[in-house]
């Protein structure tokens, strides 16, 4: 599937209100959440592969990167697009490289309907830009507080 309609596809997954259960092979472009609401995996964290790990922390150092112009206000509505696709770009090679089970899945796609609603606030589309920064690491603490990824670098805010 070309990078733009894997994209499109994840999306419109994810804008889906009610949930939607996996056809029989897993992938990501055919399930949507189970609920709004992450969970842990019967008290543990849920697990995770590499494409995973190297997606969020390639987004993760994104951020990273971003904060301190965001914070001094030095950041133009260019750099927050290109934040945003850059952002984008790294969902779009998790959703097609990761092959997590279902349920990890699942919850995965809760975070990753966070991190795209955060790159269209970033992108001017309901409200100040840098709230979409804010809103992406809110993601990414929820990431780490609910997925096992060893080695993870929570993003300071």
């Amino acid at each position: 599937m070309s990078r733009p309609l894997a994209l499109a596809a994840l999306l419109a997954v994810l804008s889906l209100a009610t949930p939607v259960m996996a056809a029989s092979d897993h992938s990501h472009d055919q399930s949507a959440p189970a609920s709004g609401k992450l969970t842990l995996d019967h008290g543990r964290k849920w697990q995770t592969d590499a494409p995973l790990r190297q997606g969020m922390a390639a987004i993760g150092g994104d951020l990273r990167a971003a904060l301190g112009p965001v914070h001094d206000k030095r950041y133009s509505p260019r750099e927050f697009d290109a934040l945003a696709v850059s952002i984008l770009g790294h969902i779009d090679t998790i959703a097609q490289q990761c092959k997590l089970p279902e349920a990890v899945d699942a919850q995965l796609h809760i975070v990753l309907a966070d991190l795209i609603s955060a790159t269209d606030v970033m992108k001017g589309k309901g409200g100040d830009r840098a709230g979409g920064v804010v809103a992406a690491v809110k993601a990414l603490d929820r990431y780490q507080a609910h997925f096992d990824h060893p080695g993870w670098k929570p993003v300071g805010h």
